[in-house]
């Protein structure tokens, strides 16, 4: 009787096994669930107020106030500077996007963004929008490079807004001074030199006008290098060259060095634009901006910045100009910043020229908030 119950038990273990195997044969992957998609963006705005700026103000038949609400950076040639006015406040939305990626297949993606902001209004004057971003990404077309081809941003300042990591309060200072479009139509290569990622590129042309048709039969060509040797240290040469109509030749140069730990960043941009014009004197505006943050704890941020801008290094009689910022970020839940902040502008004559007899200084509380949905 024993031997006949250990036999059963091992005909049945058998069994099962031969049962558990067929069922492992049968067993089929599914194929990856293309096409999928994510609904992302983000919002910031400000309550502000001008502490500073030229005390005269004007208004036209509609009561409107012909002084301007916010530093920016838009000069004369000489770099005469156009100031906020005194005591202007309010609430403002500086940018909203929304953002539609999608997934076709493993090599192919896409993106599409809009973007509204207080300075791009309708025809009745309300906040309008606009395509920021249209792109298709066909991914790892050759070793360690993609193809984007479509609107897309222009690689003179990503690197540089991450390590900023807060254009919420203002832009990076080639885009603040606005030497180049943060998007552009066109063409771009991007992708890894050696296996480890130390040493990546982004390789661009384009139409030189950002989100604007093309007028002339001229290009934008822009390259960037970022490099990472190391977990802390992060490097960038960049360079982009336009011709133009009559041998008409504008060049940029911009170097970027920062130091990103656990606890704090600190980074340094140098921006050097070359203008030439035939028979037109050549421009040459030069800025420098510093900027380090931080950490307190988990919740509470710190940021400060300071930028020089020289409008033209060529011009001997111009108005140079100091931007500094300084500010706290509060992020009580994820994604929800409350940053109490302050934005000051100081003029500088050189030779001959004259500065404002006013500066600018806004004191700022921005919201700043991301949402997503896969």
């Amino acid at each position: 009787m024993k031997v006949r119950k250990w036999w059963l038990v091992g005909a049945a273990a058998i069994a099962l096994g031969l049962a558990g195997a067929a069922g492992a044969q049968q067993v089929t992957g599914t194929e990856p669930d293309f096409p999928r998609g994510r609904i992302s963006g983000y919002l910031f705005g400000d309550y502000y107020y001008n502490v500073t700026g030229d005390p005269v103000h004007t208004y036209n038949a509609s009561g409107v106030d012909a002084a301007r609400p916010n530093i920016d950076g838009a000069t004369a040639a000489n770099g005469a500077p156009n100031l906020t006015g005194k005591d202007l406040s309010g609430f403002q939305i500086r940018r909203i996007y929304f953002q539609a990626d999608n997934d076709l297949s493993i090599k192919f993606a896409t993106r599409f963004r809009l973007e509204a902001d207080s300075k791009a209004l309708t025809s009745d004057g309300k906040i309008g929008v606009y395509v920021k971003a249209a792109y298709l990404q066909a991914k790892s077309i050759y070793p360690g490079g993609s193809l984007f081809f479509g609107m897309l941003p222009t690689p003179i300042f990503e690197t540089a807004e991450e390590l900023w990591g807060y254009r919420s309060l203002e832009k990076t200072i080639a885009d603040f001074r606005g030497i180049a479009s943060s998007a552009d139509v066109g063409a771009e290569v991007k992708g890894s030199i050696d296996s480890g990622k130390k040493i990546q590129y982004a390789a661009m042309i384009g139409d030189g006008t950002g989100q604007k048709p093309e007028t002339n039969r001229y290009n934008r060509a822009y390259l960037a290098l970022p490099m990472r040797p190391n977990d802390m240290v992060v490097l960038e040469p960049y360079v982009d060259y336009e011709a133009g109509p009559k041998g008409e030749e504008h060049a940029t140069y911009k170097a970027l060095a920062g130091l990103d730990v656990r606890r704090g960043t600190l980074g340094i941009e140098v921006v050097d634009r070359i203008n030439h014009v035939p028979g037109a004197p050549t421009t040459e505006p030069f800025g420098i901006s510093a900027y380090a943050r931080g950490k307190v704890n988990p919740k509470l941020g710190w940021v400060a910045r300071y930028d020089r801008w020289q409008p033209n290094t060529r011009l001997a009689n111009r108005i140079d100009s100091d931007l500094c910022i300084g500010g706290l970020d509060w992020e009580p839940f994820k994604d929800v910043h409350f940053m109490p902040n302050v934005e000051a502008t100081q003029y500088r004559a050189q030779g001959t020229a004259v500065a404002p007899r006013h500066h600018d200084l806004q004191a700022r509380i921005t919201v700043y908030y991301r949402w997503s949905k896969p």
